[in-house]
């Protein structure tokens, strides 16, 4: 996954965990990958989004599309919206605990 400015909030070590249980290949594997980082990104902004002002949406969204300066991005979450690390976490967190669920429920 290409590094983002939440980065450092999303943790896959319950999903690798869950991955060890089943034979699947690194194919396979990659491509449910990129379904939960795809889903994360969307969740995150739209969590981000709902929270701001529209004047605030155009310049966060020039934040993250320079993607140069994730700092820069990360800063103005939390500077511009209350519990901003504490939401996006939340939102992290119960992406990546359905996920596992979902492996559960569902042998590969």
């Amino acid at each position: 996954m290409k590094s983002k400015f939440y980065s450092h909030i999303l943790k896959i070590e319950p999903i690798n965990s869950k991955f060890g249980e089943y034979e699947i290949s690194d194919s396979q594997r990659d491509e449910l990958l990129d379904i939960l980082h795809t889903h994360v990104h969307i969740t995150v902004i739209d969590v981000i989004l709902s929270e701001l002002d529209d004047d605030k949406k155009k310049e966060f969204l020039h934040l993250i599309a320079l993607k140069e300066d994730h700092s820069a991005a990360w800063d103005f979450v939390i500077t511009n919206i209350e519990k901003g690390e504490d939401k996006v976490k939340e939102a992290i967190d119960s992406i990546v605990k359905e996920f596992v669920s979902d492996l559960e429920k569902h042998s590969l």
